[in-house]
């Protein structure tokens, strides 16, 4: 479902790190770090992964592991390609800092001025706007704000407009809540600025004199290439890979600035570099060193469980006891990655995989820089423990849970057309004892439901989670029997996912 498909940030719990150890070789560590993720791999049923470290301004380690399709014997590589997701924001904030370096805009100028078209649900919210609000996650929207338009068919445009219509939840500014959205907002902001394509930016800025040439912004970047990995979703505890085409290997692309970029650990190990030394890579200058240090300073306090920490820009930034570690994950339907570096240290890490779903690149990315400074911490045995205490709780819930079978009304009095301004049309029709629902940009997804409860149907959505596919559909009756409204549950939890009946 969607709280598993589009875990674009998967928060970590951080806890201080001790000093760095002084008694074992940097070689000696990585080795032993070696063996932790190969470990790792198997525990999360990982069927392939790709790493790469730096050091200084050098790349001195990249290797892959496992294979590029599960069940096959196709070796993954350094120089293998997987989707990034979420750590292809820090690249659309990168953009802007060109654009700030080179006078056409400043990180405290309304957006509005730049993009006359931006809004948001409070007019106020609207007007203060500014051009650092849009990667600094305290928009005040829920967490994931309205991120089934791109399952769905809807495009970038139609996801900026929709953001007028998103309650906040919070504030303007006060609290840390997580969007895609916005970034695909301040990459409208960049190609207004300059009169180019989101993607074009990125290869003229960044990829190319980075000489990240094995990195792209489409799905043909990933399928129709020599050493592209296959992505996976786990169905029934085996990885399955994911059909090019699907909508689950898509819909990263229609969020590109927050998540579409297909890349190598090799290449992402140049861009690791860049962050790490201040926007520059070898002879080749990113970006200003002043516009990296803005771009990593705190802009959100982040307090989640034990988790301590801060929203940059498009950077997470973890102070630790006698360093710091500057880091993003990400999360796609098929694939989980982490990077980060730790200026202290002078070293950064890449982690790449090929399957959805799991907290093995968090893992890694966090007790890279555990061992690398000499604590023994295991934070791969930890999200393990935590994944096994969630699902005894889920299963003692699912048993303790019993759903009375209690009538509801005639198929027919469902039927009807539906509407959301933020995910469009929503067709209900009869069909012999079930419901069909259609929706989508252009109508084209289908579920077949069956009554469940009352007003509550469910039914198989195959194609939009494989692995836990039932989903509900509760409709809205008022006190004369009239239908007025149905909610998508799982996709509600940003209370974004109700249409009314038209």
């Amino acid at each position: 479902m969607v709280r598993r498909l589009i875990p674009i940030l998967l928060l970590a719990i951080v806890l201080s790190l001790p000093a760095f150890a002084q008694a074992e070789s940097f070689d000696e560590t990585l080795s032993k770090f070696e063996s932790y993720a190969v470990k790792g791999m198997r525990d999360w049923k990982v069927p392939g992964m790709s790493i790469a470290v730096v050091k200084g301004d050098k790349v001195v380690y990249a290797k892959g592991f496992g294979t590029k399709r599960a069940g096959m014997n196709r070796p993954v590589d350094a120089d293998t390609i997987f989707q990034v997701g979420s750590t292809t924001k820090a690249f659309t904030v990168a953009l802007m800092a060109t654009l700030v370096d080179e006078g056409k805009a400043d990180w405290d100028d309304r957006v509005i001025d730049h993009f006359p078209d931006f809004m948001m649900y409070d007019p106020w919210v609207t007007r203060e706007f500014r051009v650092h609000d849009l990667f600094a996650q305290h928009s005040g929207m829920p967490f994931y704000a309205g991120d089934l338009q791109s399952f769905i068919g809807f495009d970038r445009d139609h996801i900026i407009h929709s953001m007028r219509y998103i309650k906040p939840v919070y504030s303007f500014r006060d609290k840390f809540s997580y969007v895609n959205n916005l970034f695909v907002a301040g990459a409208k902001v960049e190609e207004k600025l300059t009169g180019k394509t989101w993607e074009t930016l990125m290869q003229e800025r960044i990829l190319t004199p980075l000489k990240m040439t094995r990195s792209s912004m489409d799905e043909a970047g990933l399928t129709q290439v020599e050493n592209g990995s296959d992505l996976h979703i786990l169905v029934n505890g085996k990885a399955q890979p994911i059909k090019p085409g699907a909508a689950l290997l898509d819909w990263p692309y229609t969020y590109g600035p927050a998540g579409g970029l297909n890349s190598s650990a090799q290449d992402m190990a140049k861009w690791a570099a860049a962050q790490l030394n201040g926007g520059k890579h070898g002879a080749t200058r990113i970006f200003s060193q002043e516009s990296a240090e803005y771009m990593h300073t705190p802009k959100t306090p982040v307090h989640i469980g034990e988790f301590h920490g801060s929203y940059c820009q498009a950077w997470m930034r973890t102070e630790l006891k006698k360093t710091n570690v500057i880091w993003h994950n990400g999360g796609t339907s098929g694939i989980c990655s982490f990077v980060g570096f730790s200026p202290d240290q002078d070293i950064a890490l890449v982690v790449l995989t090929n399957l959805g779903s799991h907290k093995l690149a968090d893992a890694l990315g966090l007790q890279f820089f555990e061992m690398m400074s000499g604590n023994d911490k295991d934070w791969n045995g930890t999200f393990l423990a935590d994944l096994k205490e969630a699902k005894e709780a889920q299963a003692a819930a699912a048993k303790n849970t019993k759903i009375p079978n209690l009538p509801g009304l005639p198929l027919e009095a469902y039927a009807g057309k539906y509407h959301s301004p933020i995910y469009g049309d929503l067709t209900v029709y009869a069909e012999k004892k079930n419901l069909m629902i259609r929706l989508g940009a252009t109508q084209q997804m289908n579920v077949k439901v069956s009554h469940k409860t009352m007003h509550t149907f469910s039914g198989d959505w195959i194609v939009i989670d494989p692995a836990d596919p039932e989903y509900h559909f509760d409709f809205t009756v008022n006190t004369e029997g009239d239908v007025t409204a149905i909610t998508l549950r799982e996709f509600n939890q940003d209370g974004t996912a109700t249409f009314t009946r038209q």
